[in-house]
């Protein structure tokens, strides 16, 4: 037995030009875009959760080339703080753009877990970095700071204060526009 009712047709599929211009695709490409980066910015927030604020803590010592770093609290210009790893491949993004940085900006830089003086300073040469280090082979000053994500940035004003922190991938640009606004 035959039906009245035909099977419909299956409808054609819209060409790319047709979905560009159709405002429910844009519509659709918004919100996805918003979800991940609703996702981006938790993720976010989730690492940056042990991330101090304030006052900066102390932070010194003898780099590892020989030379004293100090933290000043009395400084005139901003400092850029860097918790890295030489294991860490986040980080290996984002050192270069903190050697970039350091070219016109202080610097300092703190490797965590990541062997001997030596070590880190070979390291160094291989990449052509040349911010000052502090070797946190023990971890203390990262757990003093914070710093448990890593990368771990911190802004700190001319007065001390942690303004900005970051933990992950970041951009020069963002990181010279922090610099920037601690200035005020």
């Amino acid at each position: 037995m035959t039906s009245a009712n035909p099977s419909p047709k299956p409808a054609h599929p819209l060409s790319w030009r047709q979905k560009l211009r159709s405002p429910r695709f844009w519509l659709k490409q918004l919100r996805d875009l918003s979800i991940i980066a609703l996702v981006l910015y938790c993720i976010s927030l989730y690492l940056q959760r042990d991330m101090i604020t304030g006052q900066a803590p102390v932070l010194g010592g003898i780099a590892i080339d020989g030379s004293q770093l100090t933290l000043n609290t009395a400084q005139t210009e901003p400092t850029l703080v860097y918790f890295w790893g030489t294991w860490c491949p986040v980080c290996r993004v984002t050192s270069p753009m903190v050697e970039s940085i350091s070219q016109d900006h202080k610097v300092i830089s703190v490797a965590v877990a990541s062997g001997s003086d030596s070590e880190i300073q070979r390291y160094m040469d291989e990449h052509q970095y040349h911010f000052p280090v502090l070797n946190d082979d023990d971890g203390k000053r990262s757990t003093q700071w914070g710093a448990m994500a890593f990368p771990a940035i911190y802004i700190i004003d001319p007065q001390g204060e942690i303004r900005f922190v970051t933990s992950g991938v970041t951009s020069t640009w963002g990181m010279k526009f922090r610099l920037w606004l601690a200035q005020f």
